[in-house]
């Protein structure tokens, strides 16, 4: 353990995390009660590098519609994405719970391949700061991420919609547990500025220092490294 962390009052789940063991309830509401935040970064980035190193992933030309997001297929034949929205009407334990409910459901079943936490918004949400009222914080963001990446240990992989997130808090987020960022990503910038261009993404990912990964629209085809 960090000696930055030593006196934290979260020192106990650092050493679970550092040891593999899993988290229970009662951690997680440590946790989503605690404002150390970047004891919880500390913590989920431990967990993702263990899983992926300095990989992030993305994919290419996939426009995406916050609808959509929000459903998973449980009759397909590919694993899916499950998401939990969160915003300021629900409580805490109820924010915990949801983590814990889909945690079990993944020990059952081992339906999904990426979760995504997603703030929700009033309005319709197109692009960060240009949209209806968000009803999170970055703090909020960057904690929800962190706890799902410490919690869902039996996911492979946490995403971040940079276009709900925000690109600068998207790009923080690959340090806080997150290692796949999603969003609508073209070759090129659209017109109305409502989609990121390939390249613009990589240059986001690999200025925090991670190694920008292509993944195909489904998560069992190749990988392209950049």
């Amino acid at each position: 353990m960090p000696s930055l962390f030593a006196q934290s009052e979260l020192a106990d789940l650092i050493d679970k995390v550092e040891k593999g063991q899993r988290l229970d309830y009662h951690d997680g509401m440590r946790m989503m009660k605690s404002q150390e935040i970047l004891t919880l970064g500390y913590m989920a980035n431990l967990i993702r590098e263990q899983k992926h190193g300095n990989r992030t992933y993305y994919v290419v030309n996939r426009p995406i519609d916050y609808t959509d997001v929000c459903a998973s297929f449980p009759g397909s034949e590919r694993r899916s994405t499950a998401t939990l929205v969160y915003g300021d009407q629900e409580s805490k334990e109820k924010r915990i719970e949801g983590l814990i409910q889909i945690r079990t459901l993944q020990d059952q079943a081992q339906e999904f391949f990426v979760f995504s936490p997603l703030p929700f918004y009033k309005g319709n949400p197109n692009l960060e700061g240009s949209m209806g009222l968000p009803l999170t914080t970055g703090y909020d963001d960057l904690k929800m991420l962190a706890i799902s990446r410490i919690l869902l240990d039996n996911i492979d992989h946490i995403k971040g919609f940079w276009m709900f997130l925000g690109l600068k808090l998207a790009q923080v987020s690959l340090a806080f547990g997150v290692d796949e960022l999603d969003g609508t990503v073209e070759e090129t910038m659209s017109a109305e500025g409502l989609s990121l261009s390939k390249q613009a993404l990589i240059n986001l990912v690999t200025k925090a220092g991670r190694d920008a990964v292509e993944r195909k629209v489904h998560a069992n085809d190749n990988l392209k490294n950049h």
